[in-house]
């Protein structure tokens, strides 16, 4: 059975990120990352790949560069136990386009430890990079 305060707890975890990245401290939520964390990005991404927690920490202002976080709606944002989906809407840095992304992180022991993305249709971010 699903314990309804840890999926609570895993979800603000998670919320915390994207509150970081719209107050322009995305590396703020360094501290709530486990030592094993994973990154999986689809790899026709700039940053496409899969990445450790430095790696990652160390790629987020080049995120932050290219997408708005200020400019981040979600359209859902779903938990169950210590699974959570954010389906945001995003803009695009230097344009007036936003993109849709599926994020599904994993946390364990209140700490996230995996965050598998998926772009809608990254169209414009790429070519926002000129890829």
């Amino acid at each position: 059975m699903t314990d309804p305060q840890a999926t609570e707890r895993a979800r603000a975890l998670v919320k915390t990120f994207y509150d970081g990245g719209a107050r322009g401290e995305i590396t703020s939520f360094a501290g709530s990352l486990s030592e094993d964390f994973e990154l999986f990005v689809p790899p026709q991404l700039p940053w496409g790949g899969t990445f450790n927690r430095q790696q990652y920490i160390d790629l987020l202002p080049q995120v932050a560069d290219a997408l708005d976080f200020a400019n981040m709606t979600y359209l859902s944002l779903t938990a169950e136990g210590d699974h959570v989906v954010a389906l945001i809407e995003i803009g695009v840095s230097g344009t007036d386009n936003a993109i849709i992304i599926s994020e599904h992180w994993d946390v364990r022991d209140d700490k996230a430890v995996r965050l598998r993305v998926a772009y809608f249709d990254p169209t414009p971010l790429l070519r926002r990079a000129g890829a």
